[in-house]
């Protein structure tokens, strides 16, 4: 895989290729702009040409801003796909990057556009969980558990959605995917997907089976992170994609409350129009500059 690298000027001159209103579009849908990590992500997962990045940008920007128009999916959208009990954020592996568990076997192929939606609910909260870890690469780990998978399972359009948003709104996400226990039936479908794949994120995808699965595990996880149905001596929890949203965003209001207090303690005063806003803007920037992750948004300085 060709490694390709990012210079300031390159960074400087997508970023002046984009301009405001690019930076707008993403902030309203929930990211952080055009910061440095967004841009570097985008010239790489362009082999660093930087008008393919610019035109690739633009277009995820307009398409962020009207697909996640509240800054984040909220839970009501999604609700009969958080139901199916099937996408999970246990931990993270051994380098702090996330690790979304998917039980395939749970999915119900009911409405594609919802699933997708469930998708990208999914990849911001491990995004919004990556942001907590220091020195976070910006990546993240998957295992699709395929065991017991039926033909009422495998959803073509799903598959493809996972890759679509992966290499059109989520570039340089993906570390490594395991398809854990494929049996025959899904590989009629990774045939159909397969083609749809970028060259570079199939180098990422590694069919793994019961025989070799311990050792592969246990080399890219913690066995606190796995629980023991993917990993016999694992001792890891079954956290699932809601709940571990819920505990993101609960981590970040009290981290807002907390920055706000900071500030009101250093100037009680009220020092413009909105009085007591200000101390929340001005937490808020202070959060910003700090790393931590912003209110209800999922991308990320890396």
């Amino acid at each position: 895989m060709t490694k390709f690298t990012v210079d300031a000027k390159s960074l400087a001159e997508l970023k002046q290729l984009c301009g405001q209103e690019t930076d707008a579009l993403l902030r309203k849908g929930g990211e952080w702009g055009l910061d440095e990590a967004t841009l570097r992500r985008w010239l790489v997962a362009r082999k660093g040409n930087v008008a393919d990045a610019a035109r690739d940008l633009k277009a995820h920007a307009v398409w962020r801003a009207s697909y996640v128009p509240q800054g984040r999916i909220q839970e009501h959208e999604i609700r009969h796909e958080l139901d199916q009990a099937k996408a999970f954020l246990p931990g993270t592996d051994r380098d702090g990057r996330p690790l979304c568990v998917v039980v395939v076997s749970r999915h119900e192929m009911k409405d594609a556009d919802a699933s997708k939606r469930y998708i990208a609910y999914s990849l911001d909260c491990a995004a919004a969980m990556g942001a907590k870890t220091p020195g976070w690469d910006g990546k993240m780990s998957g295992i699709f558990d395929l065991r017991g998978l039926k033909a009422s399972n495998c959803d073509f359009a799903t598959l493809k959605a996972v890759f679509d948003l992966l290499q059109n709104h989520y570039p340089e996400r993906l570390h490594k995917l395991w398809l854990f226990c494929a049996p025959v039936i899904f590989y009629g479908l990774w045939k159909l997907v397969y083609p749809f794949i970028d060259p570079v994120t199939r180098e990422k995808v590694q069919f793994v089976y019961e025989k070799d699965a311990e050792k592969d595990f246990t080399e890219g996880f913690e066995p606190c992170m796995l629980p023991p149905e993917l990993q016999p001596h694992g001792t890891g929890r079954w956290i699932s994609v809601e709940e571990r949203y819920k505990l993101l965003l609960a981590e970040q209001e009290a981290a807002a409350e907390a920055y706000g207090a900071v500030a009101v303690a250093a100037n009680p005063g009220t020092n413009g129009a909105n009085g007591a806003n200000d101390h929340v803007a001005a937490a808020a920037s202070d959060a910003h500059a700090s790393g931590a992750a912003p209110m209800h948004s999922v991308q990320v300085v890396a």
